[in-house]
């Protein structure tokens, strides 16, 4: 049993080690370097094993080199790093703690005269102890110290102590424990998060996404018949609307672009928000972020049509999309339009139709038709109507010709993001505190009409004599007079 707690202790003393932090550190920066040069899974569309060679393939499967950041080795460092973390807060977090709590103690003749030079002032006052003591007790006080206290109080003789920054004692012990909660964080992200990816046609809806990254208990379950790494969402996401907007001078491109995005649960909207690039929706812990758009090769048209006799009355509003047969039944004809073209020639928006008629008269939305004559275009700008080109007795009017796209969406469930988030703002706070303030301690003593400042400091001590004599002049100032 002896021999097996030596060993205990060596092992925990080793483990403890600053010199094993370093050695992890620079071990971590060494071994990131696969993740940064070779070829990751869920970063790329390509597979690794198409880009390198069967062999090395194989290894680097075995070594879990294409998925770096995610390895056993990877992982057993940051393992080991916080195990070292929590070694070295354990062992010196006891001393630390006293020192910051600790009850000051009165100093003697011999402890000032041991304080460097520099540090400590003396000077003669006429004025009576108690009087000094209330006007140098008045005089410390300051909201970023600690309440001036007496140490000694006797018939001739008074010392008065506070002090500054000493829970800076114990700032890196906040940095240690915010690191382990960004590692936990990690943690819990690569085990239970996911980020993926959808496009969207604008007005249409999907419940899958394809899977970049995945986390083993993500609960992802794959899409029936899709490919192999689309899974459902558990819910809808439908592109209620999406607008672009294009730059005038540059045409091709785009200014913003805006995704008005809604959650169906049962075909019943639940969430709808609008999204920009820096603004994304969230349900369930899930980000949906704008992240591309693209064209869909597809128009949506609204027209009018109107008799000839007539113009302006009975008039029959359509919306409609390319390729889709549109009833006019007033005038028992039906229209297919073939193309559109945003700008015709610079002559601005016109749509290409053909009419065509249905098999039997009774069923009208068969889908498919006989061609009637020869297709025709029709000008957004004739506003008036066009008679010339359509061959029917009712004029048509092009009111918008809009260019159809779909919205690309990143989307990501990163619940572990909470708990980093709240490790990286004690990790700033620790180290903030720890490299700004430190402990600082004032000793002011009187005996017998004589005058003794001095103050001591627990590291970072450049500047901190200019510091002392400034507060000495103040106090000389005060006593003197």
């Amino acid at each position: 049993m002896e021999m097996t707690g030596i060993w205990v202790d060596k092992l925990w003393d080793r483990l403890a080690s600053v010199k094993l932090t370093m050695v992890i550190l620079v071990a971590l920066l060494l071994l990131a370097i696969p993740g940064t040069v070779i070829l990751q899974y869920n970063i790329s569309n390509v597979d690794p094993g198409v880009q390198y060679g069967y062999n090395f393939w194989q290894f680097g499967k075995f070594m879990q080199l294409f998925t770096a950041y995610h390895s056993f080795w990877y992982v057993a460092l940051f393992a080991l790093l916080s195990l070292n973390l929590i070694a070295c807060s354990v062992n010196r977090w006891p001393q630390m703690l006293r020192l910051a709590v600790a009850k000051p103690v009165r100093w003697s003749l011999e402890t000032f005269n041991r304080q460097p030079k520099e540090l400590v002032h003396d000077w003669k006052s006429s004025k009576n102890k108690e009087e000094l003591q209330s006007l140098l007790l008045n005089a410390a006080q300051s909201p970023w110290a600690t309440r001036p206290q007496l140490l000694q109080d006797s018939e001739n003789e008074f010392q008065i102590f506070w002090q500054t920054g000493r829970w800076s004692r114990i700032a890196n012990y906040l940095v240690h424990t915010s690191l382990l909660f960004i590692f936990a964080g990690a943690i819990i992200s690569s085990l239970n998060g996911f980020e993926g990816a959808a496009n969207i046609p604008s007005g249409e809806a999907v419940d899958t996404l394809i899977v970049f990254k995945e986390g083993k208990w993500s609960g992802l379950k794959h899409a029936p018949g899709g490919l192999i790494n689309e899974k459902l969402l558990g819910f809808r996401l439908r592109a209620k609307d999406f607008r672009v907007k294009f730059y005038d001078n540059y045409p091709g491109r785009p200014e913003s672009f805006i995704t008005r995005l809604q959650v169906l649960k049962d075909g019943v909207p639940i969430k709808e928000k609008s999204i920009t690039v820096n603004d994304p929706l969230e349900y369930n812990g899930i980000r949906f972020y704008q992240a591309s758009y693209g064209r869909l090769g597809d128009f949506e048209i609204q027209m009018r049509v109107f008799k000839n006799v007539y113009p302006y009355r009975q008039q029959q509003f359509m919306k409609f999309r390319l390729g889709e047969p549109v009833d006019v039944p007033q005038y028992q004809d039906r229209l297919v339009a073939l193309q559109a073209i945003k700008d015709f020639q610079g002559l601005g928006p016109a749509v290409q139709f053909q009419r065509v008629k249905a098999k039997s008269s009774s069923s009208m939305t068969e889908a498919k038709d006989e061609v009637v004559g020869n297709p025709f275009w029709v000008f957004k700008r004739a506003q008036g109507g066009d008679f010339i080109n359509t061959p029917a007795d009712y004029g048509i009017i092009i009111d918008e010709v809009e260019e159809l796209f779909f919205t690309g969406l990143q989307i990501a469930y990163d619940p572990g993001a909470p708990v980093y988030w709240f490790g990286s703002f004690g990790l700033l706070l620790g180290t903030f505190y720890a490299l700004l303030v430190t402990h600082r301690k004032y000793y002011l003593n009187f005996k017998n009409g004589e005058m003794r400042f001095a103050a001591s400091i627990h590291r970072i001590p450049f500047g901190f004599e200019k510091t002392v004599a400034k507060k000495a002049a103040v106090f000389r100032q005060l006593t003197e007079t």
